[in-house]
């Protein structure tokens, strides 16, 4: 459903109401101009993979890490890589605010990604991992596009969406390669697609990647849609059609625009000519890099029509990735942080997040007050001057007085329940290096991973501005805290010297999860273990 408002205004919900019954107060009701909304998501982009990230590491300490034999490098010219990889993206963060404690909902896409449609703590709805995300966000919840688009904006879905139902599908065996971004085409199920969930347009693809090249998974409004050449250039080029669109139709738009990279594999080299800005030595590293600089091409450009058109001070911006980096990626990766995606640690959840809103936010500056992904929804909703309906239950917060330098705290907690997949771990190493050269037909022994979700123990954390408190199923019935302002390795576990630390954490954390239903797929076994070791 479009409704056809007077473009970029809305009349605030209770000026409008008043307005009704009180000619006097009608002559004071003004319009309030909506912003365009756009949502840029990175896939599996580290904390520490950016510019404007490298500030806080030490170079010292992070070198003596164990790295992948693929990604593997003269650390400098890693770092330098990592530094103009996103040059775009840096003068969005000069010109906007920097969360530098911003954490995603999940360690893993798909629950992530349904954090910031909903606005909620996915696992509110039984999805904790991405076996839950596999059948989809229920059809009962309405979703942040729906609600934009119910109030008058151009929605569209551009890129990866995962929080649909889905079943697969192949290509002919003849046809395929040994990397299932080639050979997996995954369908929404009925209801489920984003055409049908709140977005007017979707060029989309439904799990967790999509091939480089010719892509067979890309579905536009729902319909197999073929996807010749570069998939990066594919989605810019969609995000830019479509705001073009938009101004022609006189409407605001709101873009989930969510770009494939870097997520792994990355066997093809990026266009040429992101490869010969790269040059560290090892090809796998420049090949990372140079596609990371793809996209941040495509944003530039996408950011020149804004400009172009007039709507750059009109329009919101979140960037940020969906979690942290895995481990087969190339330094500084998540920098100080303690782990990778998949698990509950700092370097699963934290990721960069950027907000800009030319004009309405303070410029340069940097916030590390905790928030959450969840918080994009009431924040792009309250910036519209849309009132979320008390039925969605929505546990982020609007943080846009935060963002205009107002001092809060929008989160006491945050949460985290789920498995520990070590899958994208340092320790899941000798499964990676086979992988690489399996996929690569090096070798014809395909060695399957023993640290998947469906395969791994449950774990939970909680957060709060300065603390971490960390339990895992491992039958030891230990819990770990940590000082993660003071130590963002979480190395040090202060749970002997500080108790009363670890019975409010644990505490708070018992309140929250016992409310919550059992996941729907992964570990239903598992759920009451977790609720349980908080008692």
């Amino acid at each position: 459903m479009n409704l056809l408002l007077p473009k970029k205004t809305i009349l605030a919900g209770f000026v409008a109401a008043a307005c009704a019954v009180t000619p006097t107060l009608s002559q004071a009701a003004e319009k309030v101009e909506q912003p365009n909304v756009l949502l840029i998501v990175m896939d599996d982009l580290g904390s520490a993979q950016l510019d404007f990230a490298l500030d806080n590491i030490n170079k010292d300490e992070l070198v003596k890490r164990p790295v992948p034999a693929r990604y593997d490098g003269d650390f400098d010219q890693l770092y330098d890589a990592a530094k103009r990889s996103m040059p775009n993206i840096t003068q969005l963060a000069n010109e906007g605010v920097r969360m530098t404690n911003a954490y995603v909902a999940t360690p893993v896409c798909g629950p992530s990604r349904a954090g910031m449609m909903t606005g909620r703590f996915p696992h509110s709805f039984g999805t904790y991992s991405n076996d839950d995300a596999k059948l989809g966000i229920p059809l009962d919840i309405k979703l942040l596009p729906a609600l934009m688009n119910d109030n008058g904006y151009a929605t569209a879905n551009i890129g990866k969406y995962h929080n649909a139902k889905v079943r697969k599908e192949f290509i002919p065996k003849d046809e395929q390669s040994r990397d299932y971004h080639d050979n997996q085409i995954s369908l929404a199920e009925p209801g489920y697609g984003p055409e049908e969930r709140g977005f007017d347009y979707s060029y989309s693809y439904y799990v967790s990647g999509a091939a480089l090249y010719n892509s067979p998974t890309v579905f536009r409004n729902g319909k197999s849609a073929p996807a010749p050449g570069y998939l990066t250039y594919n989605l810019t080029n969609e995000a830019i059609q479509f705001i073009e669109k938009a101004e022609q139709d006189d409407q605001p738009f709101f873009i989930n625009l969510a770009y494939s990279v870097p997520h792994i594999p990355l066997e093809q080299p990026a266009p040429a000519k992101f490869m010969e800005r790269f040059n560290t030595g090892n090809l796998e590293v420049d090949k990372y890099y140079a596609h990371v600089n793809a996209s941040d091409e495509g944003i530039g450009k996408i950011i020149d029509k804004l400009k172009e058109m007039g709507e750059y001070e009109n329009t919101l911006i979140f960037f940020l990735s969906d979690n942290g980096a895995v481990h087969e990626s190339p330094m500084p990766m998540n920098g100080m942080d303690r782990a990778f995606k998949g698990q509950r640690y700092r370097g699963g959840v934290h990721v960069p997040f950027i907000a800009h809103w030319k004009g309405h936010f303070p410029e340069g500056k940097a916030d590390n007050t905790m928030i959450s992904a969840m918080d994009i929804l009431p924040t792009a909703l309250a910036a519209a001057g849309i009132k979320i309906p008390t039925e969605m239950k929505v546990d982020g917060k609007d943080i846009m007085p935060l963002l205009k330098g107002k001092a809060e705290q929008p989160h006491p907690y945050l949460y985290w329940a789920g498995p520990r997949a070590l899958h994208y771990d340092s320790s899941n190493a000798d499964f990676w290096s086979n992988y690489w050269k399996w996929i690569t037909y090096e070798t014809n022994e395909f060695i399957p991973s023993p640290y998947i979700e469906k395969h791994s123990k449950g774990e939970w954390a909680i957060k709060d501005q300065n603390w971490s408190l960390h339990y895992y199923d491992d039958g030891k019935g230990e819990y770990e805290l940590y000082n993660y302002a003071k130590d963002p390795a979480e190395s040090k576990n202060l749970a002997k010297q500080y108790p009363e630390k670890v019975k409010e954490l644990k505490m708070a954390f018992y309140d929250w999860i016992k409310t919550k239903p059992a996941p729907i797929a992964w570990g239903q076994d598992r759920y009451q273990i977790l609720t349980d070791s908080a008692k």
